[in-house]
C-alpha cells in the first residue's frame, strides 16, 4: 500500500471529520469520554512483515534481499503488541507515547549466492537470521477543531526504530550483524467522531526526506465505549519506512489488524 493509494482516503476522512466537528458550535464541552487526564491503551497487533534490505562493505556490493524469500523473516506472521499512553494536560492539548516490540526470526536455505556486509553467502547455505528490537513514538497533539461530536487535531513528534539484525550461516561459521537506531521527526493528523457509545478514529503521520528515505504510518479503528472510562477497540494499522545511506538501503513494511482495550482516568 503506497502513500498515493491511501492519500485520497486520508483526505476524505479529514474533510469529513472536520465538517462534522465544525458543524457543531464551539462550546467547551467534549464528548464525556474525552474528559480525562490520563489514557492508556493495550493493543494486540498481528502484522505481516514485508520489505527488502541491502548492505555493502568496502568493495563488496551488497545484494538486494527480500526479507521473506531470501531471509525467511516474516514467513509466519508474528504476534506482537502496542502500548500507548496519553496525558491531556489541557483540554485538546496532549502528550502521547507508544511502544511496539519487534521480534522476527528466519531459517532458510539460500536460493542464490548473495553478499551482505563483508560476507558472501553461498547458494544452498543454511541461513539463520533475526530482526529484533522496538518501535517507539512520542508526539504532541493539538486538537484544532473540537465539539460534542469529537475532534480533529494535528500531530508533531518523533518515531524511533531500535533494531538489531543478524544474518549467519551456521555450517560455514559466517556471521554479519547490524544495528539501526534512527529517530525520525514526523507530522500528522488525528481525529475521532462519536455517535453515542461508538466512536471512529483515524490517524496519519509521516515525513519524506527525499532520496534519503521516508516514513509513514496510517491507522483506522472503531471503539465500543462500555463506559466513559472503558472501551474495546478494533482496527487496521499500516507502517512503512524506507531508508538509504550510500549503497545501503532498507525498506520495511508492517501491516495488519489490531484489537485491544482503552482505559481513561
Amino acid at each position: 500500500m503506497s502513500f498515493r493509494r491511501i492519500a485520497p482516503t486520508i483526505a476524505v476522512f479529514s474533510v469529513g471529520l472536520s465538517a462534522v466537528v465544525q458543524a457543531q458550535t464551539f462550546p467547551s464541552e467534549y464528548p464525556s469520554q474525552e474528559d480525562y487526564k490520563l489514557r492508556a491503551e493495550y493493543r494486540e497487533f498481528r502484522p505481516e512483515l514485508d520489505g527488502e534490505v541491502q548492505k555493502s562493505s568496502g568493495g563488496l556490493e551488497g545484494t538486494l534481499l527480500d526479507l521473506q524469500r531470501d531471509l525467511g523473516l516474516g514467513v509466519e506472521n508474528e504476534r506482537t503488541f502496542e502500548v500507548r499512553a496519553t496525558i491531556q494536560f489541557k483540554r485538546g492539548h496532549k502528550i502521547r507515547g507508544s511502544y511496539t516490540p519487534l521480534d522476527y526470526e528466519g531459517d532458510v536455505l539460500a536460493r542464490q549466492e548473495f553478499n551482505y556486509g563483508n560476507t558472501t553467502f553461498r547458494r544452498l547455505d543454511r541461513i539463520v537470521s533475526s530482526l529484533k528490537g522496538g518501535y517507539y513514538s512520542g508526539s504532541y497533539e493539538w486538537d484544532l477543531f473540537k465539539g460534542p461530536r469529537g475532534y480533529l487535531g494535528a500531530l508533531i513528534g518523533v518515531k524511533v526504530f531500535d533494531l538489531d539484525a543478524v544474518v549467519l550461516s551456521p555450517d560455514q561459521g559466517q556471521r554479519e550483524t547490524d544495528t539501526l537506531r534512527a529517530p525520525i521527526p514526523v507530522l500528522g493528523a488525528v481525529g475521532r467522531v462519536y455517535a453515542g457509545r461508538v466512536s471512529l478514529e483515524g490517524e496519519f503521520s509521516g515525513l519524506s526526506i527525499g532520496s534519503k528515505g521516508s516514513l509513514y504510518e496510517f491507522e483506522t479503528s472503531a471503539r465500543v465505549h462500555l463506559s466513559d472510562r472503558l472501551a474495546i477497540q478494533g482496527g487496521y494499522r499500516k507502517l512503512s519506512v524506507n531508508a538509504k545511506d550510500g549503497d545501503d538501503e532498507g525498506n520495511i513494511k508492517l501491516g495488519g489488524w489490531q484489537f485491544g482495550l482503552e482505559i481513561s482516568l
